[in-house]
C-alpha cells in the first residue's frame, strides 16, 4: 500500500521510506512540523470531496501543463482540491495567506502556486474556514488516505475498476465503494486512461459520492508516464 503523501507524490522522493509509514511521519523525517488541526464548530457537516490527480495522465495530455512544476518534477500524485460543499459563487476572495511552515506542508500535495488560488478562490472562500484551516482540512485528509501502489510506481497498468476500488476499500477503513469517485479521459488509441479520484468525506470520515462522474468503464489504463 502507498499514502497519499508529498514524499510519495514525486518520483524524487526518498526512496528508503517504507511504502505503510504515516503521511505526518514522513514530514517530520523531512523536517516539517505538522500543524495541529484546528476544531471549526461554524463548519457545517455534510460532503467533502478530496480531489487527487493523476499527475503524469494530465501532463501527458494536456500539454498546457507541461510546464506546471509537479509535470516538470515528476510528481506521481498531486491534490487538485477540497470541495467543502457550499456555494461556488462568493466572488473573488484575497489570495490565500499560509506561514512558510504551512506552505512547505501543503507544497508536497498542491505544488502549483496556481492551483492552490484557484481552489482557494472556488472552494474555500465561500466556507467560513480561513485560508490555514481550509489546507490544513486538505493535509489532514490526505495524510490519513491510502492508495494502491500502482499508482506510485512509474509504470502503466491496465487495472479492473472492481478490483482497484476492492484495494481502496480494503485499504482504508470505513471506506465503502460509494466513496470513490473515479474519473477517466480517452487517450490517444480511445482506452480510459484515469485522471482523478474524488474521495467523498461526511465530516471527519468516509462517506457516500453524490455527484457520481464514474466515466472510466470496467477497465483503466494508470499511467506512469512511460
Amino acid at each position: 500500500m502507498m499514502q497519499l503523501r508529498s514524499g510519495l507524490a514525486s518520483k524524487h522522493s526518498v526512496g528508503s521510506i517504507k511504502a505503510t509509514m504515516s503521511f505526518g511521519a514522513l514530514l517530520l523525517l523531512q523536517g516539517v512540523v505538522l500543524l495541529p488541526a484546528q476544531a471549526a464548530s461554524t463548519v457545517k457537516t455534510g460532503q467533502r470531496v478530496l480531489m487527487i490527480e493523476m499527475t503524469p495522465a494530465l501532463c501527458n495530455m494536456q500539454p498546457t501543463r507541461a510546464r506546471m512544476r509537479q509535470c516538470l518534477e515528476g510528481y506521481s500524485l498531486t491534490v487538485s482540491g477540497l470541495d467543502m460543499g457550499y456555494s461556488e459563487r462568493c466572488g473573488r476572495g484575497s489570495e490565500p495567506r499560509l506561514t512558510p511552515l504551512q506552505l512547505k506542508v501543503v507544497n508536497r500535495i498542491m505544488p502549483d502556486t496556481t492551483v492552490r488560488s484557484q481552489t482557494w478562490q472556488r472552494y474555500g472562500v465561500c466556507s467560513p474556514l480561513s485560508a490555514s484551516s481550509y489546507f490544513r482540512q486538505i493535509t489532514n485528509y490526505a495524510g490519513g488516505l491510502k492508495l494502491p501502489n500502482e499508482l506510485n510506481t512509474g509504470n502503466s497498468y491496465t487495472v479492473s475498476k472492481s478490483r482497484f476500488i476492492s484495494q481502496m476499500t480494503r485499504l482504508n477503513s470505513g471506506m465503502s465503494s460509494n466513496s470513490v469517485d473515479l474519473i477517466c479521459q480517452k487517450g490517444s488509441r480511445r482506452q480510459s486512461i484515469l485522471t482523478d479520484i474524488h474521495i467523498c468525506y461526511e465530516g471527519n470520515d468516509f462517506g457516500n459520492c453524490h455527484d457520481i462522474v464514474d466515466s472510466c468503464g470496467s477497465k483503466f489504463i494508470i499511467s506512469g508516464g512511460q
